[in-house]
């Protein structure tokens, strides 16, 4: 259980560790029954939650106790070559990330962790040098959509796909 007590100030945002995985994994599938979600028992799978970390991609905000709170991955864009098919883009854009996967534990909901998220993995890819950032939302998500405005992301289109 969340020590719903927790001060918000006690929270460090980190690249996560080798050893994570297993804590990431369980706290994303924590998830896939919350309302609005997408993810499902296929994804996220553990090979992507292990290749994440492995790769120095994922973001995990922890607890004073060391508990994992909330993770984002943070992809680099060749990564996500799908992207290119969507929607119009920033033609000035040449190097971008893709924050993917963020989950923020249930007991912690509500107190503007996903935006925090977000803002640190936008921190993270411009200290890597990148120009920008673009993600998916589902349009079925409005606690996202809503998270991602209060960012000032601009939508730049919409797709069906998955």
């Amino acid at each position: 259980m969340w020590n719903e007590g927790a001060g918000m100030d006690d929270l460090k945002i980190e690249r996560a560790k080798p050893g994570d995985e297993d804590e990431v994994f369980a706290l994303y599938h924590s998830l896939l029954d919350a309302p609005y979600s997408t993810w499902s028992e296929d994804y996220p799978t553990r090979d992507d939650v292990a290749e994440d970390v492995s790769n120095g991609w994922t973001l995990v905000m922890r607890t004073e106790s060391g508990r994992i709170a909330a993770a984002i991955a943070l992809l680099p864009g060749e990564q996500e070559p799908e992207f290119e098919e969507f929607a119009p883009w920033y033609p000035d854009v040449k190097h971008w990330a893709c924050p993917s996967r963020l989950g923020v534990a249930l007991g912690m909901q509500g107190r503007g962790l996903a935006r925090r998220m977000l803002a640190a993995a936008m921190a993270y890819a411009r200290e890597d040098g990148c120009d920008g950032v673009r993600f998916l939302v589902a349009k079925s998500n409005p606690i996202a959509q809503r998270s991602y405005a209060k960012l000032a992301f601009d939508v730049c289109g919409e797709c069906e796909m998955w």
